[in-house]
């Protein structure tokens, strides 16, 4: 376990002294901070709740506290509530005290129902603050505890400065939320930082690689069709802000939720076209991120997906997909694969056609399989670093050397370098003249194999443009992993380049000397070439399995052959310590993402030499806090494009993050400090506010019965705070009883699609009509959007089955008891409950909780086979209250045919008995 630097000793007691928002730049080890005051805060003599923690802070958190029990008898040990964890298991682990991670929504329905000892509460723990809102459960939470318990401190972090300068007062908005009036600021350049980072400086060798000039027009073709639809977008809408809407923006990860936020409000006000301009643009940034990411088969096997998941008859294409910029985009990512021979080349050379046949690849093309040069740099880089090792001992007699580290910035670039690292010395022969790395030529050979797959699958020809999403979508999942995972996205959520080039209009010099072909011809002609290799599919040599492609099986392969007489051979087996055996340090490569977890990984594995496949600002000041803690580097080798994509989003996100710090320094200096926490007086004038509540509550609070599952959204937290008493159980009928006659099923827009087309909103609407006098549906409109069901241009005043509005329409004729109400936002549903309980008397919680339980449980509907159910339900005179009375009364379906009008009466009454009796046995009827 690393020990803490001072900085971060500062962080912690400053933690201590005070509570407040702590706002820490990335990577400068706040997991650490944390583990650290939970080991000082939260004793076994103290309850003190750990909130927003993820699945991967609580593995973090735990093995770090696991490392300081060694040093530290007292460290405390983080308990974790899930799901699975029963009320009564959940008490006893309350009382016994220490530090407990628990989801918010599980934590306020305990504390709502007094589970939670609040006076035993010592204090809580907010992760990730910049998630806290008004509207949020973990609000809710800390407006309980405080109300209950004065003394309980309440301390907050977060390592995400950009959140906290987007909108109008979002440092303000989120200190109001949590209860706190201090913000304690630590960012890259605070001079305690800069101090104790600036030690032990070890050598860095900073690569500026040339991108290839593939790359180059790549980029530029990507980035002229990120602009250009940006501008585009800009022009349909007016509604968008042109100075946080620009290509370097495009960069971040909260560019897609920035737009969406920008035009929530309008949304439907704007056409389809304008809508599927804000998903074009997340999938153009994607491409443009790619560019350097991915080898260019993989590349082209994106683009190939993202054009046949554009092909609907329903739909037109993108615009971008006509712009020139687009043909280059398309015509360069293929030509880095391979490219078409000519027509005079087909007779010329008949061993290079039967070397193609014999591979599984078309025998008309000419691969070219260009490889990323990062990766050939690699290789070289952990060559010379295997030698001076080896030259070290030689001449030292001991190796002073660890592990070399290769940190890249995604899963799936890890296992390309993996694969590449353990194929590096194998080629395979393509013919014409030339050999390629083996993992290159699996690719080339996986991305035709699935080709050929999509064109059976969607039951066409290769020729065929008129492809539907759906096939699309369906044929890349039976794709490799990587391209499963990127084809199912199209809305792409990670940020991609800025302009860092010179602007040019339309396209490039380099790229206007390439056949401008349509992008659908380019993916036709691909398709094609792939249809003649199913004809040789059973006749070909499959390679070894590389890692990146999943269609390599072990067929033919009989182990029946095997001769097992070799077992008992002693003297044939080599010395075990020969092949098996701990590696060396020195000889030890790890491949790692930056995304994979702990953060304390580097003390673990001491390495010696690191290499920033990709630069991440965050993981370079791990490295320099690791050298600041004493550990000894070699050499960091710093790689990147020049003057390329990734580049640009690396200088763009230190700018970004510099700024920001800037920025919440200045708001923190005129900072307005909530009058409900400023001081001793004012604490005194709270509470005689208290005494005034309490005196108030003596007279009555209005009450509201609420559903457990509602806690998922932030209506309870906005009713409790609009001086509700919040009364979570589980109950079968609505989500919110306001009074024993009235009774409120909630719907959030996704909800009430779903339930419409399941038809799980007519049950419920039964139910509700047959046990209150007053069944409501509330449908209920997120803040800041759009407050229509529909768009205005939409709206078809004929029927149809798939139609909102056509369903609400029949909901209301089949029961015209249910009153529906509208709500813009949660905040206007608080007051709409306020007048739907003026003068009414509280609800009765036995009785909402019972109410329902003896005809529509699903504990009592599963003890009945589901078929017959549904048969018997349908049938006249059935309904949802009376079906289980002939369920228990009659063993099949057959029987009640069988049965009296008179059996059937005393079953379902006079009426009910008749028309069922009459559907039955009156062949006029049917």
């Amino acid at each position: 376990m690393s020990t803490l630097l001072p900085f971060q000793r500062q962080i912690v007691d400053a933690l201590l002294d005070e509570d407040a928002l702590c706002i820490v730049a990335r990577g400068l080890g706040l997991r650490r901070v944390v583990a650290e005051l939970c080991r000082i805060c939260a004793t076994p003599q103290a309850l003190v709740f750990l909130l927003n923690a993820s699945d991967t802070d609580e593995q973090a958190l735990q093995q770090q506290l696991m490392a300081l029990r060694s040093g530290h008898a007292d460290a405390c040990t983080l308990r974790i509530i899930k799901n699975e964890t029963n009320p009564a298991a959940r008490a006893q682990l309350y009382r016994q005290g220490g530090l407990i991670s628990v989801t918010s929504r599980i934590l306020i329905v305990d504390l709502l129902n007094d589970i939670v000892p609040i006076e035993l509460v010592t204090g809580l723990l907010v992760l990730d603050a910049s998630r806290v809102t008004a509207e949020s459960t973990e609000a809710f939470i800390l407006r309980m505890v405080r109300g209950r318990n004065a003394q309980a401190f309440v301390k907050a972090v977060s390592e995400s400065p950009e959140s906290f300068t987007l909108g109008f007062a979002p440092l303000e908005k989120t200190l109001k939320a949590l209860g706190l009036r201090h913000v304690q600021l630590w960012p890259r350049f605070h001079v305690l930082v800069q101090e104790d980072l600036a030690c032990a400086k070890s050598p860095v060798a900073e690569l500026r690689l040339p991108p290839t000039r593939a790359m180059i027009e790549l980029q530029q073709a990507a980035l002229d069709c990120v602009s250009a639809t940006i501008s585009e977008l800009s022009a349909a809408t007016k509604l968008l802000d042109p100075d946080a809407i620009n290509v370097e923006s495009s960069l971040f990860r909260y560019f897609d939720a920035l737009v969406k936020r920008m035009l929530a409000p309008h949304w439907h006000r704007l056409s389809p076209r304008v809508r599927g301009m804000v998903t074009d643009l997340a999938a153009l940034r994607r491409v443009a991120e790619l560019i350097t990411a991915y080898d260019c088969v993989s590349l082209l096997k994106y683009l190939d997906t993202l054009l046949l998941a554009t092909k609907s008859p329903t739909q037109a294409p993108p615009s971008w997909l006509a712009s020139d910029s687009a043909n280059i985009l398309y015509s360069v990512a293929r030509a880095r694969v391979f490219s078409r021979r000519t027509t005079t080349e087909d007779s010329s050379d008949e061993a290079n056609v039967d070397s193609m046949r014999a591979l599984g690849l078309p025998d008309s093309i000419v691969p070219a399989l260009e490889v990323p040069p990062k990766l050939l740099l690699l290789a070289k880089l952990l060559e010379e670093v295997g030698v001076a090792n080896c030259t070290a001992i030689r001449q030292g007699g001991a190796s002073t050397s660890g592990p070399v580290l290769v940190m890249a910035g995604s899963a799936r670039e890890c296992q390309m370098i993996r694969t590449f690292l353990a194929t590096a010395h194998e080629s395979v022969d393509l013919g014409h003249g030339g050999k390629h790395p083996k993992m290159m030529a699996d690719l080339l050979r996986g991305f035709f194999r699935w080709k050929a797959q999509m064109n059976s699958g969607s039951g066409g020809t290769a020729g065929n443009s008129r492809c539907n999403t759906s096939n699309a979508n369906a044929s890349t999942s039976s794709s490799s992993p990587a391209l499963t995972a990127q084809s199912q996205a199209q809305a792409v959520r990670r940020g991609a380049p800025a302009a860092k080039r010179r602007r040019v209009r339309g396209a490039s010099a380099a790229g206007a000397k390439l056949p401008r072909a349509p992008a659908d011809a380019l993916e036709q002609e691909t398709a094609t070439l792939a249809s003649h290799i199913e004809v040789h599919a059973e006749d070909t040599q499959p390679l070894p399995h590389t890692g990146l492609d999943d269609s390599h099986s072990t067929e033919g392969i009989n182990l029946d052959d095997i001769d097992d007489g070799w077992l008992d051979a002693s003297d044939q087996l080599p010395e075990f310590d020969e092949f098996y055996g701990i590696l060396p340090a020195n000889e030890t490569v790890v491949v790692r993402s930056y995304t994979a977890g702990d953060s304390d990984f580097l003390t673990l594995l001491q390495p010696t030499h690191i290499i920033l496949y990709d630069p991440d600002p965050a993981f370079i000041r791990q490295v320099e806090m690791y050298q600041a803690m004493g550990h000894a580097l070699h050499q960091v080798y710093f790689m990147v494009y020049d003057n390329s994509i990734e580049e640009q989003r690396y200088l763009s996100a230190i700018r970004r993050e510099r700024e920001s710090f800037e920025t919440l320094i200045r708001q923190n200096a005129s900072l307005v400090i909530p009058i409900s926490t400023a001081s001793p007086a004012n604490a005194l004038l709270l509470a005689r506010r208290s005494q005034r509540t309490a005196i108030h509550s003596q007279v009555g609070t209005p009450t509201i019965v609420v559903d457990v599952r509602e806690f998922y959204s932030p209506l309870p937290s906005l009713l409790h705070a609009a001086g509700f008493t919040v009364v979570p159980r589980t109950i079968a009928v609505g989500d919110y009883i306001l009074h024993d006659h009235l009774c409120v099923e909630r719907k959030s827009l996704p909800d009430l699609i779903q339930s419409l087309r399941s038809g799980r909103l007519f049950n419920q609407a039964e139910s509700m009509i047959a046990h209150y006098s007053y069944a409501v549906l509330l449908i209920e409109f997120e803040m800041n959007t759009s407050f229509s069901l529909q768009a205005i241009g939409s709206l078809n005043p004929e029927i149809a089955l798939n139609s909102i509005n056509s369903q609400l329409t029949l909901l209301v004729l089949t029961f015209p008891r249910l009153r529906i109400v509208w709500s813009s936002s949660p905040y206007e549903t608080a007051s709409i409950f306020a007048e739907l309980k003026r003068d009414a008397a509280e609800p009765d919680v036995d009785r909402a909780v019972a109410m329902g339980q003896d005809d529509c449980s699903v504990e009592k509907e599963s003890i009945y086979a589901q078929h017959p159910i549904a048969l018997l339900q349908s049938l006249p005179g059935v309904t949802l209250r009376n079906y289980q009375a002939l369920a228990k009364k009659f063993k099949s379906v057959s029987d009640i045919c069988a049965a009296s009008q008179d059996d059937l009466t005393l079953v379902l009454g006079a009426e009910a008995a008749a028309k069922l009796y009459k559907f039955i046995h009156d062949s006029s009827s049917k």
